[in-house]
C-alpha cells in the first residue's frame, strides 16, 4: 500500500483525467509501476462506498472502465511514440514508468503531466511538494518554441515578455522579421499605439525557409497558455491589428494562429477528441497540446543540432526542465509512505 499527495481515484472524472492520475499513481510507486488489477479494486471499492456519477451508465462496468483506461493509454503511446514515458509490462498488467530510458520528449511530457494538474483537487489532496511560479511557466513557453520549429521545421522565437534576452518590443521584432526577409517593421509607432509594448500576445514567432528566401511560406504566430483559463485567450483576433499596428510592410506570407497548452483535450459527453479539436480550431487556430508539444519540440530540439543554420530559441533551457522534473519527481517519492 502507498500513502501517496494524490487524491482519490477520480471515478467521476474523464478518462484522460483518470490517466493522469494512473500515471502519477505509477510515479510514486515504489517499484514505479502501478498495477491495473489493483485499479480495478480502487475503482470497485470505491464505486460500493460512494453515490458516484460515473461518466456513462456503461462506466458502472467495471471491464468498460478498463478497458477506456487501457485504449487512453493507448492512444497515448500511438500518438507520443517514444516521447510517452510509460510502458505496459510484458503481460500488459502494468503500467511501468520507464526512468531508465527517458529523452527530451518524455521528459516534456511530464513537465506537462505536472504543469497541467497544479490546482486541480481531483488529482491532489497536497501539491505542496512542488510549485509552478513564473519561472517554471517561462519554461513551458521554452517548450512550446521548440515545438513550433519541430512543427514548421524551420526558424522560431521566444518572442513572449519578459524575452530572455531582455530586448525591447521593438528591437526584438525588427531584427525577427528582417531574419524572415518577409515584411518590415516600422521604424516609428504609429500615433496612438502602445508606448511600451510587452509582446502583442504574440509569444512565438516562427516559420519555414524557402529555399529561394522568398515570402510564401510556413509562417506560424502562437500564443501559450499554461494557466487554466487558457480558454478565455487567442490570438486570432489580434494578428490582423499586429500586423497593421507594427508593419510598415506587412509580410505577404499569410500567417497560421496556434495556441500552447500543457492540457489534455478533453471531450464533452457524446463527442470525440476530434470533434472538440475542429471546434477549439475555429477558435485558436492550431492547437498543441499534451498529444503533440512533446513530439514536435523533440524533433525541434533534433533539428537545432542539424547544420541547416536554423534559429530556435532557448535549446539550452531543455536541461532546467530536465532539472524541475527530476527534482520534482524525487519530492513526490519523498512524500510517500510504503507500507
Amino acid at each position: 500500500m502507498i500513502e501517496t499527495p494524490l487524491a482519490m481515484l477520480p471515478l467521476d472524472r474523464s478518462s484522460q483525467e483518470i490517466c493522469d492520475w494512473f500515471e502519477l499513481y505509477a510515479l510514486s510507486s515504489e517499484y514505479h509501476s502501478a498495477n491495473f488489477a489493483e485499479l480495478a479494486r480502487m475503482w470497485d471499492k470505491r464505486r460500493n462506498s460512494e453515490d458516484v456519477d460515473f461518466e456513462g451508465s456503461a462506466s458502472t462496468q467495471e471491464d468498460f472502465f478498463l478497458e477506456e483506461i487501457y485504449q487512453t493509454i493507448r492512444e497515448r503511446m500511438e500518438f507520443l511514440k517514444d516521447c510517452y514515458p510509460f510502458r505496459f509490462s510484458e503481460n500488459d498488467e502494468e503500467l511501468i514508468y520507464d526512468k531508465d530510458d527517458l529523452n527530451n520528449g518524455s521528459v516534456i511530457y511530464l513537465f506537462c503531466l505536472f504543469l497541467s494538474n497544479t490546482n486541480n483537487d481531483d488529482i491532489f489532496d497536497d501539491a505542496s511538494f512542488f510549485e509552478i511560479n513564473n519561472k517554471v511557466r517561462d519554461l513551458f513557453q521554452a517548450c512550446a518554441t521548440w515545438a513550433a520549429a519541430g512543427e514548421v521545421e524551420g526558424h522560431a522565437y521566444s518572442f513572449g515578455f519578459p524575452r530572455p534576452d531582455h530586448s525591447g518590443f521593438l528591437v526584438k521584432l525588427t531584427a525577427i522579421y528582417q531574419h524572415f526577409s518577409d515584411g518590415k517593421v516600422r521604424n516609428t509607432p504609429l500615433p496612438g499605439s502602445s508606448v511600451s509594448p510587452k509582446d502583442e500576445e504574440i509569444d512565438i514567432i516562427a516559420w519555414r525557409p524557402r529555399q529561394d528566401n522568398a515570402a510564401g511560406t510556413y509562417y506560424l504566430l502562437g500564443q501559450v497558455a499554461s494557466g487554466h483559463n487558457w480558454p478565455d485567450k487567442s490570438i486570432m483576433g489580434t494578428i490582423d491589428a499586429f500586423h497593421e499596428t507594427w508593419f510598415e510592410i506587412q509580410p505577404a506570407s499569410k500567417s497560421i494562429s496556434a495556441m500552447f497548452i500543457p492540457f489534455n483535450i478533453i471531450p464533452n459527453r457524446a463527442e470525440t477528441r476530434e470533434d472538440k479539436i475542429s471546434i477549439l480550431t475555429r477558435k485558436f487556430g492550431s492547437i498543441f497540446y499534451r498529444y503533440r508539444i512533446p513530439f514536435f519540440a523533440k524533433r525541434g530540439l533534433e533539428i537545432s543540432k542539424t547544420d541547416r543554420g536554423l534559429t530556435i530559441e532557448r535549446t539550452a533551457e531543455i536541461d532546467n526542465i530536465f532539472g524541475w522534473v527530476r527534482g520534482v519527481i524525487e519530492k513526490f517519492r519523498k512524500a510517500c509512505v510504503y507500507s
